[in-house]
């Protein structure tokens, strides 16, 4: 089997590059593992939220919007808490997935890529059951454990976080994060899911997912952070979690994935692959300034997060944030770096 492009994986990255490259008269493989069940439950079983500032990015948004949401929520052991404005949506994963593939002229092919091989032409996708596939050029959105990262590349994940995520019974009509007691620098949260569901996640090792109240599912997947120094290596891109594009402060990681593959096959298909790398290079949303920040605030006590959230004991604005950096000079890269990534990072 031959294409011009294959795509392996049809997550947020792998859809969007597939949506971008079809209509051109490429010829286009999408090598997806899981199958249809499988696929929905895997997709389904994560914090869904998705930021105004994303679609719009996009000129495109889904039809199945599961709730709106105008505030992060960010809750202290101490019972400290700030709330921020922000716009955006819990989605239907699955669906957001099948209507971005919807009507898109590419092959689906399931199944695993065990390897990847180069020559002077292009790639060749080893499946686990012995299928081949051929390709010029390779766009790997297949994750955490991405095997196009691994064989062309050569990196593992830069950085990542083994987490639980729960669908549970209840009510919730904020994303809300709790920061205190999950260690270095990570935390708990809890977004809104489905009618009448909440999704709520940490990392492995903090809590057994069975004993979470209401529990209806749960599943366990890696989160990788802290970008990839190279994204294109001669015809190949990566995008998505097989970038570790996923923010290293709110660890959000849909709204990256669905630009970055966007980005990716655009510019496969102009034949100008490094100006995908300027692009993960030079964007905001995968500043270093975040991994310093999450670096900073992961060695924080509570001592620390006292003293840095004391300008906000009577609520979050603008003006306390511009006060807070003026008195707390030496957290002022933590508040720019959690402004920006509450706003831009998903």
């Amino acid at each position: 089997m031959t294409y011009d492009v294959a795509v392996v994986g049809s997550g947020p990255a792998g859809a969007s590059a597939v949506r971008e490259l079809s209509g051109r008269g490429i010829s286009v493989a999408c090598i997806e593992r899981l199958h249809d069940e499988g696929f929905g439950r895997y997709h389904r079983i994560c914090g869904e939220a998705v930021s105004d500032r994303t679609f719009g990015k996009l000129g495109w948004r889904p039809s199945g919007c599961v709730r709106r949401v105008d505030t992060i929520r960010i809750a202290f052991s101490d019972e400290i808490s700030v709330d921020i404005p922000v716009g955006g949506m819990v989605v239907d994963r699955p669906l957001m997935l099948s209507e971005l593939m919807d009507g898109c002229d590419a092959d689906i092919i399931r199944g695993s890529v065990r390897s990847v091989g180069t020559d002077d032409v292009g790639y060749t996708l080893e499946l686990t059951d012995g299928r081949r596939i051929r390709c010029r050029g390779l766009i790997g959105a297949d994750g955490a454990h991405s095997a196009v990262r691994r064989d062309v590349f050569g990196t593992g994940p830069t950085r990542r976080l083994q987490v639980f995520n729960c669908i549970a019974e209840g009510e919730e009509d904020v994303l809300s994060f709790t920061v205190g007691g999950y260690g270095d620098g990570f935390y708990g949260w809890r977004f809104p899911s489905g009618p009448g569901k909440v999704s709520i996640g940490f990392p492995r090792g903090h809590t057994d997912p069975s004993e979470v109240e209401g529990i209806v599912d749960w599943g366990a997947r890696d989160l990788p952070f802290g970008v990839q120094e190279r994204v294109v290596d001669g015809c190949c891109a990566i995008a998505g979690d097989a970038a570790c594009l996923a923010n290293p402060l709110c660890f959000g990681g849909i709204g990256a994935a669905l630009l970055s593959g966007r980005e990716a096959a655009r510019a496969m298909a102009d034949g100008r692959l490094e100006r995908y790398q300027h692009w993960v290079s030079r964007n905001p949303m995968f500043s270093p300034h975040f991994m310093g920040a999450h670096d900073t605030f992961a060695s924080w006590g509570p001592e620390e997060i006292a003293d840095a959230m004391g300008p906000f004991r009577k609520g979050y604005s603008l003006a306390r944030g511009a006060y807070a950096m003026m008195r707390r000079p030496k957290w002022a890269e933590v508040y720019m770096s959690v402004y920006i990534a509450f706003n831009l990072g998903w």
